[in-house]
């Protein structure tokens, strides 16, 4: 082997040594962000998912420090808009001057006369008693609901109306029992005016805000203020006792509804158009299932 020969061997045997060697990055260089599965890295990811799940603000280690992650939320539901101005051009309300007035009054009457009062109902008067006393005054409405299926053309629920009016006065002592349903099977089939009038086709009508008695609409208004007429009870007693039934009857179904309505009220942006919302969606819901399926 000559020496030019072997020189050019060593010179080989260098640069491939020099080649194959690892390259460090200077210590000021920034390390390239690598993707671990490591059981560490996927303890980590797990923790912040649940985080970011729970609504927390999620706290990442990378190569590069900590990366701070905020939650989205997306709401699945269909709600109605939330701001004041989107939510009046989505529903026509010509009563709206009427409807607030008469909303702030029942407000004010709610917060402290018949809230105060619901739960004085409520701390002397023990649930099992307010069930019982609330059944009552529902068998007292069954003729008036037999009536309305009648006008319906609801025979088979009429049937039913008589049947646990007759049962329920009887074998459940006044109504303060339900052995129709327990015993007979026999369910409630609740008529009123309002659905009857639905079924014919009458239009619910624009919404309408009642002193005291609250929201409805038209249509639904008239059913109260018809009903309240022909009040079973008004036609078995005489006053004062009909004023003392229909004011516990009245304290009893609000008892149930006063503390959702505080907390709805104060959770809410505009009370009015929240309520009324909720209400008309409540409508739509109603008339669509009460129409004949295709």
């Amino acid at each position: 082997m000559t020496s030019n020969t072997a020189l050019s061997l060593i010179l080989l045997l260098l640069l491939s040594g020099c080649a194959s060697q690892p390259q460090t990055p200077p210590e000021d260089t920034p390390a390239p962000i690598t993707s671990q599965s490591t059981d560490d890295s996927a303890n980590a990811e797990l923790t912040a998912s649940e985080q970011l799940s729970s609504g927390k603000t999620a706290t990442i280690e990378t190569s590069q420090g900590r990366i701070e992650i905020e939650p989205t939320v997306v709401d699945m539901a269909e709600r109605a808009p939330a701001t004041g101005e989107e939510q009046a051009q989505q529903y026509n309300d010509p009563l709206e001057g009427w409807n607030r007035g008469t909303f702030a009054f029942n407000h004010f009457t709610y917060t402290y006369a018949l809230i105060p009062l619901a739960k004085g109902y409520e701390y002397i008067t023990p649930a099992p008693v307010r069930d019982k006393i609330g059944n009552a005054f529902s068998n007292i409405r069954e003729p008036l609901s037999m009536l309305n299926n009648l006008a319906a053309g609801e025979l088979k629920d009429a049937g039913t109306n008589l049947g646990r009016f007759l049962i329920n006065t009887t074998i459940g002592l006044l109504g303060l029992f339900d052995p129709a349903t327990a015993w007979f099977d026999l369910p409630e089939a609740k008529q009123s005016i309002a659905d009857t009038l639905a079924g014919y086709g009458v239009a619910p009508g624009p919404y309408l805000v009642l002193p005291i008695l609250g929201q409805n609409n038209v249509r639904g208004s008239t059913s109260v203020v018809s009903e309240y007429l022909l009040d079973p009870i008004g036609q078995v007693t005489n006053p004062p006792d009909t004023y003392y039934l229909q004011g516990v009857d009245a304290v009893d179904s609000f008892s149930d509804r006063a503390r959702v309505y505080e907390e709805l009220y104060r959770q809410a942006e505009d009370p009015y158009l929240y309520f009324r919302n909720q209400f008309l969606q409540g409508v739509k819901r109603d008339d669509h299932f009460s129409q004949p399926q295709q």
